[in-house]
């Protein structure tokens, strides 16, 4: 354990000491994050505080090779820190660079992918998964994948989380602690002396990121961080080899991991783009309610300190409790979504009203699959007088009062049909004049128009008053407007 702490002190003195050179550094290059409408900060602040925590951390680690002690000799037999150490290097890079000259998501993306490749081929992986039946993911080809999918998620979850001062830097430091913790518990010094120096680097740099910050981690520092945690946390299990080795990490990294999942969850709802930054986070909405930054980063850092003990609880309970300590931490996420106020959209018909638009645009709803019917009749049509008639029936069915075709041809010659519902209209004595200038139609022309060429024009009348608008109606017009264009198409 004197080992572990002298790479934990070490870390941090650099981290001290290297932080404000990078600070210069980054004035001088301008190297500085300037202050927009989606970014709390009001005056630039140098970005790349990324370089401090991964030198700090590795001169950290690398100290202890001096030591000679037995965790020397055990960390120097392990294989698998140079793939570690591959790896961080790797996406650190990708970090700097998207610091410096801003990259696009595919290429972050297409990075952050070999970074997970790297570990798993350097043995750093998820091979066991206790709801399955022998635990394994490698007979079934998954181990890759679930190993890809951890390491993009949790260098995303770091990302996401750094939209306050000392958030990202300090949720990190305390999620090293807890991991740190177990790791030592279960003499695993490999872990515990990355988690170690990490942890150090990570002190040391919140103490200038700490609000107000004088320097941000940047990219390449949250990179560097959430592929470090996920790496090491793939390093062996936490509760023996018949449990989810990756469960008590996950537990640990909750509110990032949390955060990452609801707001792709919260875009892909609301029809925003997946990758597109926003100010719609957690840490955004408790600025929001009034709180200051420093207070809403130390709620935070509450919740991560909670989750962090609920992870160390589940290593020393009986399968029974741990359920218990998942369904109270389910609850407590509801609540906390709840109160931030992102549960509003499924409160009363909204939800319903979603959830009825998804199953039409997708063709699950009765009337959706009712309505594809008349279209395949109007283009199933063998001439145009076929197409009017099933079209006709489609728009009865819609219930219109009134509707007209008309059709120019190539020869000038033009086709005109027309259908009027006299039959809803018998309890009147209005005539054609009279129905046409009453106040409660809905009037719709709409030209027959594709690749720059016309075909005609469709009018269509529906009295709101004797039937109001049905939800759908106007997109099962633009449905038919489409359709037939194209069956016209075929006799011009």
């Amino acid at each position: 354990m004197r080992t572990i702490l002298s790479i934990f002190i070490v870390s941090f003195i650099f981290a001290m000491v290297l932080t404000p050179i990078v600070i210069l550094v980054a004035r001088r290059l301008n190297l500085m994050d300037d202050p927009s409408e989606r970014k709390i900060h009001s005056t630039p602040i140098p970005r790349v505080g990324g370089i401090a925590i991964f030198l700090s951390c590795y001169i950290g680690l690398s100290a202890c090779f001096f030591s000679g002690t037995l965790v020397t000799c055990i960390i120097l037999q392990e294989p698998r820190i140079l793939w570690l150490a591959l790896g961080s290097l790797l996406i650190f890079g990708l970090g700097l660079i998207d610091d410096i000259w801003r990259l696009g998501y595919r290429a972050k993306f297409f990075f952050q992918i070999l970074a997970g490749v790297i570990a798993y081929a350097g043995g750093l992986r998820i091979d066991l998964i206790s709801f399955l039946p022998d635990h394994s993911l490698v007979h079934i080809g998954l181990s890759l994948p679930a190993t890809v999918l951890w390491v993009v998620l949790v260098i995303n979850a770091i990302n996401l989380i750094d939209g306050l001062d000392g958030l990202a830097a300090g949720v990190g430091f305390l999620v090293c602690m807890v991991l740190l913790i177990l790791c030592a518990l279960g003499d695993r010094f490999v872990p515990a002396a990355v988690l170690a120096a990490l942890a150090g680097a990570l002190l040391g740099f919140l103490v200038f990121n700490s609000s107000p910050a004088s320097i941000f981690m940047g990219d390449s520092g949250s990179y560097f961080i959430g592929f470090v945690i996920a790496a090491v946390s793939m390093m062996g299990s936490f509760k023996g080899q018949t449990a989810a080795s990756i469960l008590i990490p996950m537990i640990a990294l909750g509110f990032p991991l949390m955060e990452t999942i609801w707001s792709t969850l919260r875009r892909f709802i609301y029809g925003q783009k997946l990758f597109s930054p926003d100010r719609d986070h957690i840490h955004h909405r408790l600025v929001a309610m009034g709180l200051t930054q420093r207070r809403a980063v130390l709620i935070l850092y509450g919740i991560t300190v909670i989750m962090g003990w609920l992870s160390i609880a589940m290593v020393y309970t009986t399968d029974n409790k741990t359920a218990l300590l998942l369904l109270l931490f389910g609850a407590g996420i509801i609540i906390g979504m709840r109160k931030l106020g992102y549960f509003d959209f499924f409160r009363g018909s909204s939800l319903l009203t979603w959830l009825g638009d998804v199953a039409d645009e997708t063709g699950l709803s009765f009337e959706r699959r009712s309505f594809l019917n008349f279209q395949m009749a109007i283009q199933n049509s063998k001439d145009i007088e076929e197409m009017w008639k099933n079209l006709s029936k489609s728009l009865q069915w819609l219930k219109f009062d009134l509707v007209e075709l008309r059709i120019d041809d190539k020869n000038n010659q033009n086709s005109r049909f027309l259908w009027w519902n006299k039959q809803r209209n018998e309890d009147s004595d209005d005539d054609w004049d009279s129905f046409l200038k009453r106040g409660t139609l809905m009037k719709m022309e709409l030209p027959l128009t594709s690749n720059n060429n016309t075909y005609g024009t469709l009018w269509l009348v529906k009295d709101l008053k004797r039937e109001p608008l049905s939800h759908y109606t106007i997109r099962r017009i633009e449905h038919l407007r489409r359709t037939v264009i194209k069956t016209i198409e075929k006799f011009v």
